[in-house]
């Protein structure tokens, strides 16, 4: 029987740490190991951590000295186990009882394919929350989505150890956004299974003020990505697949540029419309643009480590 490992990285969050584990303890094909990576907590963990030792002796338990970031903890999580299939859960999702066991079958039945996800249920503050269409999750060949954004959830993911091999994990230079860089660098080759379409088998909770979906600067991190994609794969995209990444390029430095100008940001705005403009010259010269990207987005207000 093949090997799945879950990892949650956790950055204080106790009750909803205990929630997650419930969620896995509970799953109708049981994990080989559940990793927690304790991220620099600055809240005892203790009682999640009782739990954790009750449900899972299997497992290992990782705790970081300071934070270092969801990327770091999620590499450290997958580091520790030698599990075939690798299955990630924030510490504020769910996952229903049978998340496992379908997505196993469904990887039975479809063996060339080393990456699936689920549909999720969105829930803020409790309740539930009607998805757009436009977040519906996207499945086969999905780079061009996973060009616009984040086309794919952490905890709906399962992926071989293979491939995880193959892209290096997630890139620990991103506090946020490092999810959104993985699947890029995943989608461009890589075909994306979806399970039990139709039905979510992850329960997505939002509403608390520690999110990292709720951390500013996305958008100027995802321009950072794009950039240094076009840089070091630009040799291997079609000329279709390199005038989407220039498109999303000029569209999101566009839409940061003026956010500063109505913020009176001019240096942000400034440089976004510099950005902008290289873009829409095909892209020549924006890998010039990366560093100081980086440095106006480490000099200002990201507002959540992990």
């Amino acid at each position: 029987m093949d090997e799945v490992a879950a990892v949650i990285p956790v950055f204080n969050r106790a009750n909803q740490l205990v929630r997650a584990l419930e969620s896995v303890r509970d799953q109708t094909r049981a994990v080989s190991e559940c990793i927690v990576v304790d991220d620099g907590s600055e809240n005892c963990l203790s009682d999640a951590r009782q739990f954790w030792e009750e449900f899972f002796p299997e497992g290992k338990w990782i705790v970081f000295p300071e934070n270092r970031g969801v990327a770091a903890a999620r590499n450290a999580g997958v580091a520790a186990t030698s599990a075939k299939w690798i299955c990630f859960l924030d510490s504020d999702d769910v996952w229903l009882p049978t998340k496992l066991e379908k997505q196993l079958a469904w990887h039975e039945v479809n063996p060339a394919c080393r990456i699936s996800q689920v549909e999720e249920a969105w829930f803020r503050d409790g309740a539930p929350v009607k998805k757009p269409k436009v977040w519906q999750p996207p499945h086969g060949m999905i780079f061009p989505t996973a060009v616009e954004r984040c086309a794919i959830s952490p905890s709906a993911v399962m992926m071989r150890r293979d491939l995880w091999g193959e892209h290096g994990g997630f890139d620990e230079d991103f506090r946020v956004c490092e999810d959104y860089e993985l699947w890029l660098r995943i989608a461009l080759r890589e075909e994306v299974g979806l399970v039990n379409q139709g039905c979510p088998l992850i329960e997505k909770h939002a509403g608390h003020g520690d999110q990292l979906s709720l951390a500013r600067a996305m958008d100027r991190h995802r321009v950072a990505i794009l950039i240094r994609f076009l840089s070091e794969r630009g040799s291997a995209l079609s000329t279709e697949e390199r005038a989407l990444v220039v498109r999303a390029i000029r569209e999101k430095a566009s839409i940061v540029a003026t956010g500063g100008e109505r913020r009176g940001m001019e240096e942000r705005a400034a440089l976004f419309r510099a950005i902008a403009g290289a873009a829409g010259r095909n892209g020549q010269g924006l890998r010039d643009f990366y560093d100081s990207i980086l440095e106006e987005i480490n000099s200002s207000d990201l507002s959540s480590p992990a």
